[in-house]
Order: C-alpha cells, then structure tokens, then sequence
C-alpha cells in the first residue's frame, strides 16, 4: 500500500474560512491518515514525503451538476459517430484535468455512463467519481425538449434513453426503480412551464407522477432532484419535497419560498454559468480556436463552434425556431441579475447552495471554466472562502459524499487539487492547477515528481 505525505504547503480544508500552514497531509492508500505538525515526519519514515513547495491543496473539486459522457455533438453525423467515445475519454480527462475529482451526473444515457463509471472505478481509465441520475424523467413534451424519444434499435445503440417521457404514475415508478437497479443513484425530474427555446407553453408530470417518483426514491434509498428555472418549479420542488434544485429560477422568489426551502433542508445546484455564458460568447469562441485547445475531437469541435456561431447569427433566432432548438439568449441574459438576487437571498436565509458548472449539457458549458461558477457566487454575495466550501464541503453534503468527500481530514478519500496562488484572495487561481490526486493516486502533475 502506498505511503505517501506532503509537505511545504498551504490548505484549505473545506471547513476553515482561512487557508492554513505549517501541517504535514499523510495518506496512506486511498484515504487520508493524519494532518500532523510537520515534525512528525520524523515518526513516519517509511511515508514518502513530497516537497509542494509552497502550493496550496485544496479538497478535490466537486461538480454538482454536470453531464460528463455527453460528447458534445448537436447532429448526429457519421463523422461524429466515429468520435464519440474517443470524446467521452477525453470528457472524463478534461474533468480531472481541472481539478474536479467528485461529480453528479445529471442525465445521460444509462448504459453508457454506468460502463464508463465502471471502467473509472476499476482503474482501467482516469476520471472522477461519479454519481448518476442516469435518464431524465419528464412529461411528454417537457424539459430536455430536444432529447427525443429513440426507437428501440437507437436505445439499443445509445445506451438506454436519455430521457424518458411519461404521464402516468404506474409507469413513473417502473422507470425509476428500472433506473435504480441500472445503477442510478439519483432520481431526477423537472417542472417548466416555459419554453426556453421560444417554444411558448409546456406541460409537466402530475402531481401523483411526482409523489409516485419520490415514494420510490424513498423505498430505494436514493435522493431526488427537480430541474427548474421558474419560481413555479422552486415551488413545486418545495411541495414534493425534491432533495436538490438544479439551476435557479429566473423570476424572482419570495420569501416565504425561500424559508421553507431552509427549513426543509433542502439544497440547489444554482448553475449561474448559465445565464452568464451568454455574455461571453466571444470569449467561448476565442477559447475553442485557441492552440491550448486540447479537450475535443475534431467533430465535437466544430459543431460547438457552430453552435456559438449560430447564437451569433443577425436576426437571431432563424425563421425555422418554431421546427427546431435555439436557446433564448437575451432570456438568460435577463434573467441573470434575478438569478443573484435569488442566489443571495438563498444564501442569507441560510440555505444550501452548490456548485455546478452544467459542463456538456449547453452548447456554451465546456471543462475548464469551473472557476467562473464560483465567480457568479461571489458577485451574488458569498465570499471567496464560501465560494470554495460550496465547491467542496457543501456540495460533498448536497451530492450525499460528506463522509468520503469535500473535506481534508483524516477518514476522507486522498483527494487534492494542487493550485499555485491564494484562491482566498483571487479565485481564478483555481486555474492554475498543477497536480490532482484522487484517492491517493496522482491522475494529473504538471512538472511536479509526485508520480
């Protein structure tokens, strides 16, 4: 079993709002075995101790909301067929390459994303850990509106379906437990009634659907959670009583919403990338043409280019929106300042608020921006320290880890993300990752000899 300790070094533990020294870190296999004055190392001779120089650790990054085997191809083209996988592999390297050891995946395609997690666990591949919703459960014409129904030859194909639509509550709790015995760890479901692809008015599951969805949750021992973007769908989580809310409502909340949401013990992933990417659209652009670019095939890259480009487009949307799927830009970019605001007064209520990036599951979510997350915090509140303890300790709480993940103590997995710089003082220094270990395994070391 391998020993191994470190030294030289700053931390943040997940707990303490400020960064701390003058400790050693011991792990022994995969899990931490003690945080000690850095005089004892002379107790423990046969751990190889690792100068950081230094660095700052941090817990292994967690993302709470993102769909990491999605290969982000928007048709699907024989060029694209070709690449898929090879995209996939290099989804879960990009997640780990940005210091992100621990993630919920929230909606793929079942088979695939439970192989892929079975190759993660037995070593045959790097990536995160990997929690899963597996499919969507939605109303028949609900939210993802662009993921269609496959036939049974494509299911064959794909995997399972990434989303399954329904309206009757028998079947609700066939497919979840069918999701269940796959290997599913969450459940999740959505309540919209606003098109956000100009699509006007949707419909959702029934309230007995709901119930059904989380009776089975409650049998099975699994947690729920509830896509929306509307202060009908913050409400509606509320009552059936989901354990997390992803993204966050675009109109603004009250109060009392927002009380019995704390008091409910309830969490959200707010996602805030997703009204804030559509800012940056130039920058996204840049970022994908730019030489450094080594996180796609060429297939997935092109069509994301495409996608950015289409957003781009004078008048936007094209004449065929009615037929096809074009996100309301300006939407997102309305929405943006309620999202804060709602962020804020969640935060000062004294809810629980994550961290997800929605990574793979918008054409405008790629690897590698997980910092600008924690940035949208800020800017509705939080400070840098409480940014980092959503990224870590909240999220290991919202996601049901808190025992194995989120923070630097001993009993937890050995996983650190090694920046250079004070994300106290600077939260983009999260960008300069130069090693992650996972479970005591270093997966990623850029010109550090800590193999």
């Amino acid at each position: 079993m391998t020993q191994k300790g470190f030294y030289n070094f700053r931390f943040f533990d997940g707990i303490s709002d400020k960064l701390q020294s003058n400790r050693v870190i011991r792990f022994n296999g995969e899990r931490i075995a003690g945080i000690d004055d850095p005089w004892a190392k002379k107790s423990f001779p046969d751990y190889e101790w690792i100068n950081l120089n230094g660095l700052t650790v941090l817990p292994g990054l967690i993302d709470a909301h993102i769909h990491i085997s999605v290969p982000f191809v928007f048709k699907v083209t024989p060029r694209a067929l070709l690449q898929m996988k090879a995209q996939q592999a290099k989804n879960f390297h990009s997640c780990i390459k940005y210091g992100v050891t621990t993630v919920r995946d929230v909606g793929a395609f079942p088979k695939k994303i439970i192989k892929w997690r079975d190759q993660i666990n037995s070593g045959k591949i790097a990536g995160p850990r990997i929690l899963t919703t597996t499919s969507f459960i939605t109303s028949p014409d609900g939210v993802p509106e662009m993921a269609p129904t496959l036939n049974f030859f494509e299911s064959i194909i794909a995997g399972g379906q990434f989303v399954e639509r329904l309206n009757d509550p028998e079947k609700a709790a066939i497919v979840a437990n069918r999701l269940i015995d796959q290997g599913a760890d969450w459940i999740k479901t959505q309540y919209s009634e606003e098109s956000f692809l100009f699509h006007g008015k949707l419909t959702n599951l029934s309230d007995e659907c709901f119930k059904s969805l989380r009776r089975t949750a409650n049998k099975r021992g699994v947690r729920m959670a509830m896509h929306h973007m509307e202060r009908a769908g913050f409400k509606k989580g509320i009552q059936i009583g989901v354990d997390t809310m992803e993204h966050c409502a675009a109109d603004l909340l009250k109060r009392e919403d927002v009380d019995r949401f704390v008091r409910q013990n309830m969490g959200i992933v707010p996602t805030v990338k997703v009204m804030g990417d559509n800012f940056e659209t130039d920058e996204l652009l840049n970022w994908l043409y730019s030489d450094e670019n080594s996180d796609f095939m060429s297939e997935p890259m092109r069509q994301s280019v495409n996608e950015i480009l289409k957003l781009q487009q004078t008048p936007y949307p094209p004449d065929d929106y009615m037929k096809k799927f074009y996100p309301d830009i300006e939407f997102f970019k309305r929405s943006y300042p309620n999202v804060l605001k709602n962020v804020e007064m969640i935060r000062q209520a004294g809810g629980k608020i994550g961290v997800g990036t929605d990574t793979c599951g918008t054409g405008l979510s790629f690897f590698g921006f997980y910092y600008k997350e924690l940035e949208h915090l800020i800017h509705a509140g939080f400070t840098n320290s409480d940014a980092l303890k959503a990224a870590t300790s909240v999220n290991a709480e919202i996601i049901g880890m808190a025992d194995h993940v989120g923070t630097i103590q001993e009993g937890k997995y050995a996983d650190f993300t090694i920046i250079e710089g004070n994300p106290l003082a600077d939260i983009k220094a999260l960008k300069n990752i130069k090693a992650v270990v996972k479970g005591g395994k270093t997966l990623i070391s850029y010109n550090m000899a800590i193999q």
